[in-house]
C-alpha cells in the first residue's frame, strides 16, 4: 500500500477566482458561496469559505471571531488533496487584506507574533485543525506568495498527514512537535504537528516556529510575513466543526528594547555515548537552555577516534540536529569514538560540550548478517523512485527490523510504503509495520519502496545499509 501525504489547501489554478464571490455579509449571518468571505470586526478579520477542491455545498455561520460549519458532508479519499479549508485570517490573502493589520513584516524584524484559538471538533471525520502562515520573498501582498507556508497542526483526526515528509521532531515551548518539510511548485512548506493534540491555544508564541524554519533552510530571514490563517482542512464530513476566539497580534521591531536574540548559547551538558552494536553508537545530551529572547535552533555533532580532539569542520558529522539525541551509524567494530557537541541559536554557536566516548562491540559472536538491494524504479531531473529488498542471510529469523542508511546527495523521501519512515537530514530510518516485521532465515522481504526528490548532478545509491544496527554486506 502506498502512503500518500496531505496537500496544501490552495490550487494555483483556482487562485484568480478566490474572491470574485466575496460579499460583505453581516456577522451572525450565513454563507454557502463556494468562495464566499465574511468581514469581521469592521474588516479586522475575514472568514473565507475557500472550498477550492470540491463543489459540494458548504455552509457556515460566523459569530464573533469564529465560525461553525452548518452544512458539510465531504467524502474525498485521504490519499489526495482536501476538499476545503474554511478559515479565518488576518493579513493579506492573495491580495485581499484585512483592515488595521500589521503585515507585511520582514521575518528578521518580527519582534512579536502570537495567536489564540479554540476549536470544536466532532469525531468521525478526516481533517486537520491548523494554522496556515504565509511568507513572501518580497513585501508584495498581491498574488501567489512565493516564500514559505508554515502550518501548525494543533489537532487532527483520521489518516491525513502534512505535505512532504517528516524530517525531525522539535521541542517548542515545552511541547514536542513533528516537523514535516516539502517543496511545492513555487514555495516551501514546513508543518509542525503537535504530538499531544489540544483543542485550544492561548497566546501561542509564533517566533520559535519561525526561528526553527529559518534554521532548517525552509524560510529566509529576509522574507516577509503577510498573513496568519486558522481553519480546518477537510477530507470527509465536516458538519459541526467550529472555531471561536481567534486572535492574531504581531509587531515589528524598532532596533532596540532587547526583542532580538543577541547571546550565543552556553556549552551543552550531559553528553553521553552508548554503543548499540558493532557499527552504531547512540549519543544523547541534556536540552540546552536558551539565553533571553533566544531559541536553541539546533546542535552540531563532532566525532573523532582521538581523545581530546578539537571540534572543527573536518570532524563535524552532523549539523542542524534538532533532537537531543543522535544515532551515529556505519562505524568500525571494536573501536572507541569520542564526541563533543555545540548548541546554536540566532546569535551564534556555543563552546563545545565536555567530551563523551563509547566503544563499538566486536563482530565476533554477532551471528547476524544481511544484504540489501536498492534499485531505482524511475527518475527524472528532480524526482525519483526506488525499491528495496532486505535479505536475511543469517541462520536466525528477524522478528522486527529497522533499516537505516545515509543519502550522499541530499535526497529527500516524500512518500514511502510498507514501513514507518524517519528522516533527519541525510539519515534515513525505516521500521517495519505490524504485518511485515518477520523475515525468516534465508528469506528476502521485497515490499519496501519510496518516491523522493533529488537535485544536482548525482543521485547515487547509498554507500551502505544497516539492519538493526548491523551493517549489511
Amino acid at each position: 500500500m502506498k502512503i500518500h501525504t496531505g496537500f496544501p489547501h490552495l490550487s494555483i489554478a483556482l487562485l484568480p477566482f478566490l474572491f470574485l464571490t466575496a460579499s460583505a455579509i453581516a456577522v451572525g449571518q450565513s454563507t454557502c458561496a463556494q468562495f464566499g468571505t465574511v468581514p469581521i470586526n469592521s474588516g479586522q478579520y475575514t472568514y473565507q469559505q475557500d472550498e477550492w477542491n470540491s463543489t459540494a455545498q458548504q455552509c457556515a455561520t460566523v459569530n464573533g471571531v469564529g465560525f461553525t460549519l452548518t452544512n458539510a458532508n465531504f467524502d474525498l479519499p485521504t490519499n489526495g488533496a482536501p476538499a476545503t479549508y474554511p478559515s479565518l485570517f488576518r493579513g493579506c490573502h492573495w491580495g485581499a487584506c484585512t483592515s488595521s493589520n500589521p503585515f507585511p513584516i520582514q521575518e528578521s524584524n518580527v519582534a512579536s507574533a502570537s495567536t489564540s484559538v479554540s476549536i470544536t471538533q466532532p469525531s468521525g471525520y478526516n481533517n486537520d485543525a491548523a494554522y496556515d502562515i504565509w511568507f513572501n520573498q518580497t513585501s508584495t501582498t498581491s498574488g501567489q506568495p512565493n516564500g514559505t507556508e508554515i502550518m501548525i497542526w494543533i489537532n487532527h483526526q483520521g489518516s491525513p498527514q502534512p505535505f512532504g515528509s517528516q524530517t525531525a521532531t522539535v521541542s517548542i515551548d515545552g511541547t514536542s512537535w513533528a516537523v514535516w518539510t516539502g517543496r511545492q511548485s513555487s514555495w516551501n512548506i514546513v508543518s509542525y504537528v503537535r504530538q499531544t493534540p489540544v483543542t485550544s491555544v492561548n497566546n501561542l508564541n509564533l517566533l520559535p516556529f519561525f526561528s526553527d524554519a529559518v534554521s532548517r533552510g525552509s524560510l529566509e530571514a529576509s522574507w516577509w510575513l503577510i498573513d496568519v490563517e486558522y481553519g480546518f482542512e477537510i477530507w470527509t464530513g465536516g458538519q459541526g466543526l467550529a472555531v471561536s476566539g481567534f486572535s492574531v497580534s504581531a509587531a515589528a521591531g524598532n532596533g532596540g528594547g532587547g526583542s532580538t536574540c543577541e547571546t550565543p548559547p552556553s556549552a551543552p551538558s550531559g553528553l553521553t555515548g552508548t554503543a548499540a552494536s558493532s557499527s552504531v553508537i547512540n549519543v544523547s545530551w541534556t536540552a540546552d537552555t536558551a539565553p533571553a529572547n533566544c531559541t536553541i535552533s539546533s546542535y552540531n555533532i563532532y566525532r573523532s577516534t582521538a581523545s581530546g580532539f578539537t571540534a572543527s569542520s573536518s570532524n563535524l558529522i552532523a549539523s542542524n540536529v534538532t533532537a537531543n539525541s543522535y544515532s551515529d551509524k556505519g562505524l568500525q567494530p571494536a573501536t572507541t569514538y569520542y564526541y563533543v557537541i555545540e548548541a546554536v541559536d540566532a546569535a551564534g554557536t556555543s563552546a563545545p560540550s565536555a567530551q563523551a566516548s563509547a566503544t563499538t562491540s566486536s563482530l565476533s559472536g554477532n551471528g547476524f548478517s544481511c544484504h540489501v538491494t536498492y534499485t531505482l524504479s524511475w527518475q527524472n531531473s528532480n524526482a525519483f523512485g526506488a525499491n528495496l529488498a532486505i535479505e536475511n542471510t543469517s541462520s536466525s529469523a528477524i522478528n522486527n527490523w529497522t533499516l537505516s542508511w545515509t543519502f550522499a546527495n541530499g535526497q529527500v523521501i516524500t512518500d514511502l510504503w510498507c514501513g514507518a519512515l524517519t528522516q533527519s537530514g541525510a539519515d534515513v530510518s525505516v521500521a517495519n509495520l505490524s504485518y511485515n516485521g518477520a523475515i525468516a532465515a534465508g528469506a528476502t522481504y521485497t515490499g519496501l519502496g519510496f518516491n523522493g526528490n533529488w537535485s544536482g548532478t548525482t543521485n547515487s545509491v547509498p554507500a551502505s545499509f544497516a539492519v538493526n544496527g548491523t551493517v549489511c554486506h
